[in-house]
Order: C-alpha cells, then structure tokens, then sequence
C-alpha cells in the first residue's frame, strides 16, 4: 500500500492533529482518491518525522494526526552548498530536483556573466520560491527530513565578496569546475567531518575566464571533471555524485 509522504513544518506532538495546505489536501483526497484514516508519513524539515493518518475535514480541508514520531537521519556527511549558475527553465529545476537527492546541504543561486536570465527583485523572490517548493517535493519523494535552503538570489560578484577575504588561510574549501584545469577531485584531500564545501557551477555558456580566475584568487579549487564538456544540469549533478563516491554516502 503506497503511504504518502508529505513536508508539513510546525512542532509534533503524538495525538496531535496537524492541518495540511489546500493543495495537499487536493492531492490526497481528489487526485489519489484516499479515505479518511489511511496511513500519511510527514515531516517537518528539521529531522523529525511522523506516522499520521488521514483525516478529511471538508471538500477541501484535510488534517493528519500523528500516531508516532521517529528521528529520521538520512542525510549526507558532506556538507555541500551548490553555487548555481541560473540556467533556463526545467534545467534549473533539474540541477535543483537532482542535487537535493544526492544529498546537497544548501543551494545559492547566482546569475553570472553569460547566465541567460535576468531578474528584477520582485521575480528573483517569486523564483527562490518556487525553486524551494522543488526542493520541497524532492525531499518528499527522496525521503529526506532534513529540507536544503535555497538561498537568495545574488550576482557573482555579491557572492565572491561575501566569501572571506583570503579562503585558504580560513580553510574554507570549495571547488570550480574549469576545463583548462589541471587538477581533479582524486588529487584533492577529502574534507573533514561537518567541513563547509562549496562547489560552483557555471550556466550553459559555462564561467568566464575571468570568474574561474575570481574564484580561484579566493581560493577555490579548480579542477576538471572528465575530457568531455558537460551541460550545466548535468556538471553539479556529476560532481555532487563524485564527492559522495570518494568522500560521502557512497563510500560508507
């Protein structure tokens, strides 16, 4: 029997019966057609998670009440903060969708030099947003309980200025793919346990020169991820994947 799994914040109580949003609501009782006391898995963003039920309020209200809380653990040892570029359309959501199952700790969106988006204030807000419900979903669908920022929308240079004035006496690390580099993740020392990484990622006309130079004067790694030019959706996916392998999830 298929149990969904929804992002529900606020502070849980066994016996407590916590309201959902009019589109769960939606999605539970119109779309999936499910009955009053079936079996619902909730969390809250922050690590906690509960088993609920089902209970329909009206037409378009529904509420579930938690039966039995559970710490739910499922997240990286890596703590990864991925710098996008903003790239068009689905390929940002992709980056996004896929970055969060592989376990990124936060998102920083940027808009760089050849970044084919441009955002007044008001729209880079209504974005974040619904760049955040993305992430959202694919903490539901991943089992995550633990849901990634993402962070305000903020040009290159803004972000390049906020990291510390010289990051290699702060023993910052972070990572900036670059093709004429020389280096790859393997010549790399493994960051230590609950390290800051950050690793940044070009739009689909890739960094310019000179903001792989920036980057690198702040003291951000360059290294090269294969011969091959890879899109901007698949490079942080790539790289995310890469790091769990030699460092993270996957070499547990």
């Amino acid at each position: 029997m298929r149990i969904p799994r929804l992002y529900v914040p606020g502070h849980y109580q066994p016996e407590q019966s916590v309201e959902l949003s009019e589109e769960q609501a939606h999605y539970l009782m119109r779309v999936l057609r499910l009955r009053a006391e079936h079996p619902l898995e909730i969390f809250d963003g922050q690590g906690q998670q509960a088993s609920a039920r089902l209970i329909p309020v009206s037409k378009k209200q529904a509420s579930a009440r938690i039966e039995a809380l559970s710490a739910v653990d499922r997240e990286s040892p890596l703590t990864t903060t991925l710098v996008q570029s903003v790239s068009k359309g689905d390929r940002m959501d992709y980056s996004l969708q896929k970055a969060v199952e592989l376990g990124v700790t936060a998102i920083q969106p940027v808009l760089t030099e050849h970044s084919m988006v441009r955002l007044s204030d008001d729209k880079a807000e209504k974005r974040r947003r619904q760049w955040q419900a993305i992430v959202i979903h694919a903490c539901e669908q991943c089992g995550r309980a633990h849901v990634p920022e993402v962070r305000p929308l903020k040009t290159y240079q803004a972000w390049l200025n906020a990291l510390p004035a010289d990051a290699e006496t702060t023993n910052l690390p972070g990572l900036v793919l670059d093709p004429r580099a020389t280096h790859t993740l393997s010549d790399l020392t493994p960051p230590a346990p609950q390290q800051p990484l950050c690793f940044l990622i070009g739009p689909e006309g890739g960094l310019s020169t000179a903001e792989i130079d920036q980057a690198v004067e702040k003291g951000l790694k360059a290294i090269a991820l294969g011969p091959r030019v890879l899109r901007t959706e698949t490079a942080g996916v790539a790289l995310l994947a890469a790091m769990q392998t030699l460092w993270g999830d996957f070499a547990r």
